[in-house]
């Protein structure tokens, strides 16, 4: 089988060739359908030798000892790592795996599986509470969780800060209040105007850009607080991506329209090169995965919300 990983420290990723794993005792073996990469995958780039992605859906094509046959067959959104490879293991128990209605696709599903669950746990960090003002700096997918979970689901006012129009737009769709332009306008002098000079209650960090973290510090109020957006174990996420599905099947919430490429798995270097040079115009780019033969007919398809072909 195929997998988009690292062969030594120092070189890039490629697509190797690895062995098929073979599902271990309370374990499911998972053919991939779809993955998206994140710039966290990056990061992981630059450490030790290791598969990367880890946010994928699949099909459930094998399971281990003690593990209920009735898995094979099923769909399922897989949190963790090692997952842009067209087969993998994942523990069959727990928060990291979850069976996937029919009512969601695989490419909504994606999202539940690690964006924006991790943006959730960034706001639910931060706690602020109904009226409170946060402020949000940047605005890729986990930022957009945390503005989510910021504003609409905990009635805080959210100002996001982004200087990518596609984003900005994106954030106001998504629940923010105001955005500000850092290319435009001084970010602490507005977070201050809009506060009344009272400073922002909270600020979560969805970007590691260091005016951004100068800007937060300067914009808080004197018992404000500052929450780092960060990977979590997808044993903490269980409940944050059981919200995110239901948020996604409600139809409160289409996190399709964050995908901004399409690629098949055979360009993954291609796709995973240009997220890391951070292209203009590129959030969250979609890897597809040959799709096995014995798929479930339900509305599974990435390409069922709209076409976009870098």
């Amino acid at each position: 089988m195929k997998a988009f990983a690292l062969r030594r420290t120092g070189e890039p990723p490629a697509v190797l060739e690895r062995p098929v794993p073979h599902p271990r005792a309370g374990e499911v073996l998972v053919r991939t359908t779809a993955a998206l990469i994140c710039a966290w995958d990056g990061h992981t780039a630059a450490g030790a030798p290791t598969g990367l992605g880890h946010e994928a859906v699949g099909v459930v094509e094998a399971v281990g000892p003690g593990v209920c046959p009735s898995y094979v067959g099923r769909r399922v959104g897989v949190e963790g790592h090692g997952r842009l490879a067209e087969l993998f293991r994942a523990p069959a128990a727990g928060a990291g795996l979850v069976a996937l209605p029919d009512t969601i696709s695989d490419h909504q599903a994606l999202y539940a599986a690690g964006a924006l669950p991790t943006g959730f746990a960034a706001a639910d960090e931060s706690g602020p509470p109904p009226g409170a003002s946060v402020v949000v700096f940047g605005q890729g997918a986990v930022g957009l969780g945390a503005t989510i979970a910021a504003g609409r689901l905990r009635g805080a006012r959210v100002i996001a800060v982004e200087p990518e129009m596609k984003r900005q737009r994106l954030a106001l769709r998504f629940g923010a209040d105001v955005v500000i332009d850092p290319a435009y306008e001084d970010t602490t002098e507005r977070i201050m105007e809009l506060t009344g000079g009272a400073g922002a209650d909270r600020a979560i960090m969805a970007t590691a850009a260091p005016a951004a973290a100068r800007a937060a510090r300067g914009g808080l109020s004197e018992s404000g607080k500052i929450t780092y957006a960060r990977c979590r174990p997808p044993q903490s996420s269980g409940a944050r991506l059981a919200r995110a599905l239901h948020l996604i099947g409600d139809g409160l919430v289409d996190p399709t329209v964050i995908t901004t490429h399409e690629f098949p798995f055979d360009r993954v270097g291609e796709a995973f090169g240009r997220l890391a040079a951070k292209e203009p115009g590129m959030i969250k780019p979609v890897i597809l995965f040959p799709r096995p033969a014995s798929s479930s007919s339900a509305p599974s398809s990435v390409g069922n919300h709209k076409e976009i072909r870098p």
